[in-house]
């Protein structure tokens, strides 16, 4: 491992900021969702929450949350990233589980993401569910692709331009 990835990992987020998150595979694939899929499946991407394992707070975008109506209590069960697309008339909101070895958007993990969202206002319509992986060869997609919810997606570092979509039969295209 190269002596700056022992130091730590530097993420850039889209508004120019940067943070230092611990060095791990957890960390990698947070900045590969921060610095790639944000700024390849969003509009204007935001980041309005992002954790370490062991639930550290690395960045925690309260302004930003307010301007779109959502409350992020620290004794919440958040997720691994909150991310906000601006440029829409409706805020997009997606929930973000960052998968290095468990831990996916289970459909009781949706529910209750869900949940918190309707709660601060957001039409079900204008909120997703990801879980992102390193690879869909890694062990840790192979084991927890049968849990995935539906009505969410993955996505794959390895892949960045690439998403799948677990669409559940008879849900009208949005």
């Amino acid at each position: 491992m190269a002596a700056a990835e022992e130091a730590g990992i530097l993420v850039s987020f889209p508004n120019g900021e940067t943070r230092m998150m611990a060095a791990g595979p957890s960390s990698v694939i947070s900045k590969a969702v921060v610095e790639i899929f944000a700024t390849r499946f969003l509009n204007t991407p935001g980041v309005v929450f992002l954790s370490e394992s062991g639930n550290k707070v690395v960045a925690r975008d309260d302004k930003l949350a307010r301007s779109i109506g959502l409350d992020i209590s620290p004794d919440r069960n958040l997720p691994d990233i909150i991310l906000v697309d601006i440029g829409p008339k409706s805020p997009l909101l997606v929930f973000v589980e960052v998968v290095a070895t468990d831990g996916a958007i289970t459909q009781p993990r949706r529910d209750a993401l869900l949940d918190i969202a309707i709660q601060a206002g957001f039409d079900a319509k204008h909120v997703a569910f990801l879980t992102a992986f390193s690879d869909r060869r890694a062990g840790a997609y192979r084991k927890l692709a049968p849990e995935l919810a539906w009505g969410s997606f993955a996505w794959f570092v390895s892949e960045p331009d690439n998403i799948v979509n677990l669409r559940q039969g008879g849900e009208k295209k949005v």
